[in-house]
């Protein structure tokens, strides 16, 4: 392929969306760099591989933050993608959309054609709702012929059942569909699989159209180092492909599609970024643009679990014959324990009356780990509610430390910088805990593992 029109840096989810929307049209010629492989390892098509891909360094980046007096200066996991689909074939598989008055608050503060009315239809677009087959759901809110497919979390669970019924003693209502007219409430989680098989961004875009579009070339192995600069101009992009330098020169334009992580990366890489950060980095000023890698916002997420005196929960699946049993019901009907995603109930809560939607989320599973970090399994029945904060305060940074574009970013998260950010964290545990101790779910609880009920105060839960 000569020099292509389009060169799109990242093959993750936007990027493989590009790739497939720009190549429709057979004038025009794409080129698609991904720096990691293609998804061939068979743990990223099977659900519950997650467990294993997320601290896999063959296919994530195993981006960790700095660390922060926020958070106990421990290091977080800031996963990443690093094959061909990104994110989207290693993350939870959650599908959520957001609330409606998320999207109309960017409009009325100038961002115009980003009202919910406005990106309706794009999500109808995107997406095949397979759910809709089992679910009640308003199909004027859902699409019928998209190309990512979506579907209902394949097992339901009478620990979970019992738990939302334990949420509506309290007045937290069911919601079978949060991407429907309202999020609040508790729900199984809706997924991007197909028939028990994750549904990647690279599945949905790529696959179907690969073969067929000679005008798309797509290089995995093919890191971006630095963009390359013609004035104010990017031309192309200098890339490591299977370890070798190269540059690669656009007839057209230059897409950076690297993630929330890797475009400030990159962009600094090229000199374009704070000439401060720039030069401890010994990066050469090629354009001063003070914002790159400034105000990143993340959702920290951080674990509540319970050991049960009843045998409800998923961990007897993870070992001996439970999990070979597991393992041929999966090969043979695409369901069961492997089916399953990181978080299997939903849960979208206010932490105080008068907001106008929910603003802390659950993911709730039947299931507890003995070392989070590590996924592994407890041998005793559990539950686990991870909850976070939807729209926090505390805002951090990402930038280089070195030239290098294979040394990683120093990333400063900066969670729960804010006392709000701190008080809606805390609001998370404590109506996790009113749900467990309810009378509903009481009888089936034999004590809170972690944190432990020892702390009650806010700065003890901190």
């Amino acid at each position: 392929m000569e020099n292509p029109d389009y060169i799109i840096i990242g093959g993750g989810s936007a990027g493989c969306v590009l790739a497939n929307r720009l190549s429709a049209n057979p004038a025009i010629k794409g080129l698609l760099l991904e720096a990691g492989g293609e998804d061939r390892n068979p743990l990223i098509h099977i659900p519950a591989g997650y467990i294993k891909t997320m601290v896999n360094p063959a296919i994530n980046w195993m981006f960790e933050t700095e660390p922060e007096a926020g958070t106990a200066n421990r290091n977080i996991a800031f996963p990443r993608g690093k094959v061909l689909g990104g994110s989207s074939a290693i993350n939870a598989m959650l599908y959520v959309r957001g609330q409606s008055h998320d999207y109309d608050n960017w409009a009325q503060r100038g961002n115009q054609g980003w009202s919910y009315a406005d990106v309706l239809p794009y999500f109808r677009k995107a997406e095949h709702c397979q759910a809709m087959t089992t679910e009640n759901m308003d199909p004027e809110l859902r699409g019928h012929d998209g190309p990512l497919n979506v579907a209902m979390v394949q097992e339901k669970y009478d620990a979970l059942d019992l738990l939302i019924k334990s949420a509506e003693s309290l007045g937290y209502p069911h919601n079978p569909d949060y991407n429907g007219h309202d999020q609040e409430g508790f729900g199984y989680y809706q997924v991007t699989q197909k028939n028990g098989v994750r549904h990647s961004a690279k599945k949905a875009y790529i696959d179907p159209v690969r073969k067929h579009r000679p005008n798309l070339r797509i290089i995995t192995g093919a890191m971006a180092t630095s963009l390359i600069m013609d004035g104010r101009k990017v031309k192309g992009v200098n890339a490591l492909i299977n370890g070798k330098p190269q540059q690669l020169l656009a007839g057209g334009e230059v897409i950076l599609s690297t993630g929330a992580i890797q475009s400030p990366q990159l962009l600094e890489l090229s000199g374009i970024g704070n000439p401060e950060h720039l030069g401890k980095a010994g990066v050469e000023v090629r354009h001063a643009l003070n914002g790159v890698g400034e105000h990143l916002a993340d959702h920290y997420i951080s674990r509540i679990s319970w050991k049960l005196n009843t045998d409800i929960s998923i961990n007897k699946y993870a070992r001996g014959m439970g999990l070979v049993k597991e393992v041929v019901k999966y090969i043979t009907t695409r369901r069961g324990a492997l089916s399953l995603p990181a978080g299997i109930l939903a849960g979208f809560v206010k932490s105080r009356p008068g907001l106008i939607g929910p603003d802390i989320q659950y993911h709730i599973a039947n299931a507890s780990f003995a070392n989070p970090a590590k996924r592994v399994f407890d041998q005793f029945p559990g539950m686990t509610f991870g909850p976070c904060q939807l729209r926090p305060e505390s805002r951090g940074t990402i930038h280089i430390k070195t030239d290098d574009a294979r040394d990683a970013p120093a990333i400063y998260a900066n969670y729960l910088a804010t006392s709000e950010d701190q008080r809606v964290h805390v609001a998370g545990l404590t109506i996790a805990r009113s749900i467990m101790e309810s009378p509903v779910m009481a009888p089936y609880v034999d004590h809170e593992m972690r944190p432990g009920k020892d702390l009650v105060t806010d700065d003890e839960m901190l």
